[in-house]
């Protein structure tokens, strides 16, 4: 079993790579330049060609695509998550953080919702087996289940 637990993570490396560069090329293929969308944010009056290669020496777009994924996935695992395009003097992980609580209280509020729905649900469909209630709480769940988030 543990050997089993050992591959099946080692397996998940080559796949979280994958994953990580198809959205690195999804991001990248936005057709908007990050470097001029930063200056915009900042309301530059002016945006001019030197510093929109400013900017993107400051954001490293100006280096080569593989380049740039490596450092991407480096800075990572780091926890450097980088510069945030919209706003240059904030890092990523800043933002992240900023945020982090408001997540954790809504993601603890609905567990405890759903906690405190679904055991009498599913107590109810188990003593009804097969009957309207537990037919309707079936189709629910796979109509949710179906639904985009």
């Amino acid at each position: 079993m543990k050997r089993y637990v050992i591959r099946r993570l080692l397996m998940a490396i080559p796949l979280l790579l994958a994953i990580s560069f198809v959205c690195f090329v999804f991001i990248n293929l936005i057709p908007s330049n990050p470097a001029e969308v930063a200056l915009r944010v900042q309301q530059m009056p002016v945006i001019t060609e030197e510093a929109v290669a400013e900017m993107e020496e400051m954001l490293g777009l100006n280096k080569p695509f593989l380049v740039r994924y490596f450092d991407w996935v480096l800075g990572c695992l780091r926890g450097d998550f980088g510069i945030s395009y919209v706003n240059p003097a904030r890092t990523v992980a800043g933002e992240l953080a900023r945020c982090l609580p408001a997540t954790l209280q809504l993601a603890a509020a609905s567990f405890v919702i759903v906690l405190v729905l679904s055991i009498p649900i599913g107590f109810l469909c188990a003593v009804y087996k097969d009957q309207w209630f537990d037919k309707l709480m079936r189709g629910l769940v796979f109509v949710t289940t179906a639904m985009p988030a």
